[in-house]
């Protein structure tokens, strides 16, 4: 979640003398290897207090927003192709800042050491360019050559880490072709938006009924030649934890929140609670909801809730656990994270016996990008009564 997401924009010791200082000193530096070590331990090794472990198979899910790169919020409202053509420049060195290649291998250390039966992604964006500029005869998307496809990118990463997991569904949300310069003349380049529900190749054979689709509430963006659609989607898997226990799960990224985008983001979340009424089986949601418990402009969390079980609180009800969100060129060395917008919901009111975020610290200490995204990931280990 950003400001825009494609063409949407819309957030003490008495004593003081060389010993003591010493003392002090060494303790800080060991509490803060602590805490790190502590932050990156995978949901596995979590204990988490009050929470009963119950009875019944269990499935751990992730859930990821992998970050397109750049924010996107100024191709908002641009009145002409020059215009256009400078903030598209703008957007690409971004993207090339925060260099997903080196991102998806921080990223796939995260799932390899959570190892999620499970895993949902948001903002798997796949960048395509064409040579020369045909945007004013052919306004639609039509660039095939491939220069970043963040599926592909992580997909490899982690089955360089021994933990290969394969796309079982995917859903494209934002496809759109815009203008940028390059060596001199005009190209276009195209930005497909995704969402996608990966498995463990060890878990394949459980998994059925692979579906996506869009929303019917779409959030329309002023852009320039004309107004653009902004989509989103959903993906859905059906999964046997045994022979008597099956779950939906649902992977999502809802409309941005704000005074206007928050109407729309609150009937997405409508949608997404009459498929969860219809579902035949019990139902676990993860995804980028970009609406967190104290939100000024929607009560999208507070419908969610009324229906489904968030995990984090059922686990750690006094941790607010934010997940978003890190500067734009995932430069900052300090947290930014402050609103807890990436959820697990589940239909029923089961046992969590672990759930941690990822990502919640820097994976390296320079050059940036210094995070693995903008967002913090979520991963959880349920318990569905059979």
């Amino acid at each position: 979640m950003r400001g825009g997401r494609g063409l949407a924009a819309d957030r003490s010791g008495a004593h003081h003398g060389p010993i003591a200082s010493h003392a002090r000193h060494a303790t800080g530096r060991w509490l803060v290897v602590l805490l790190t070590a502590l932050a990156t331990l995978p949901p596995a090794s979590l204990a988490v207090a009050g929470s009963a472990g119950g009875r019944g198979p269990q499935i751990t899910v992730m859930t990821r927003n992998l970050y397109l790169g750049s924010g996107l919020a100024n191709l908002t409202g641009v009145s002409g192709p020059a215009e256009l053509t400078t903030a598209v420049g703008e957007d690409w060195a971004n993207v090339l800042a925060t260099d997903f290649r080196t991102r998806a291998a921080a990223l796939a250390e995260e799932v390899a050491r959570a190892r999620p039966d499970v895993l949902g992604l948001q903002e798997v964006t796949l960048w395509r360019d064409s040579p020369v500029s045909d945007l004013r005869e052919h306004p639609g998307p039509d660039a095939t050559h491939v220069v970043l496809d963040h599926l592909a990118v992580l997909t490899s990463a982690l089955a360089a880490h021994g933990t290969p997991y394969r796309p079982v569904v995917v859903s494209t949300t934002d496809d759109f072709e815009v203008t940028r310069r390059a060596a001199g003349r005009l190209t276009d380049l195209r930005i497909t938006d995704r969402d996608a529900l990966l498995v463990r190749t060890d878990r394949l054979t459980r998994v059925t009924d692979p579906r996506s689709a869009h929303y019917a509430a779409v959030r329309v963006v002023p852009s320039w030649p004309a107004p653009v659609d902004s989509p989103r989607g959903w993906t859905s898997i059906d999964y046997r934890l045994d022979h008597r226990t099956t779950v939906r799960i649902f992977d999502t990224h809802l409309e941005v929140s704000g005074p206007r985008a928050g109407r729309i983001q609150e009937r997405q979340a409508d949608e997404l609670l009459e498929m969860v009424a219809s579902s035949p089986f019990p139902v676990i949601v993860v995804g980028d909801f970009n609406s967190d418990p104290a939100d000024p402009y929607t009560d999208t969390y507070e419908r969610l809730t009324a229906v489904l079980h968030d995990a984090w609180t059922t686990a750690r009800p006094a941790d607010p656990g934010p997940t978003c969100c890190e500067d734009g060129l995932l430069d900052n060395r300090a947290p930014r994270l402050d609103r807890r917008v990436d959820l697990v919901l589940t239909s029923g009111d089961w046992p969590v016996t672990g759930v941690a975020r990822t990502g919640a610290v820097p994976f390296r200490s320079g050059p940036a990008p210094v995070w693995a995204s903008d967002h913090a990931g979520l991963t959880a280990r349920i318990t569905v009564p059979g």
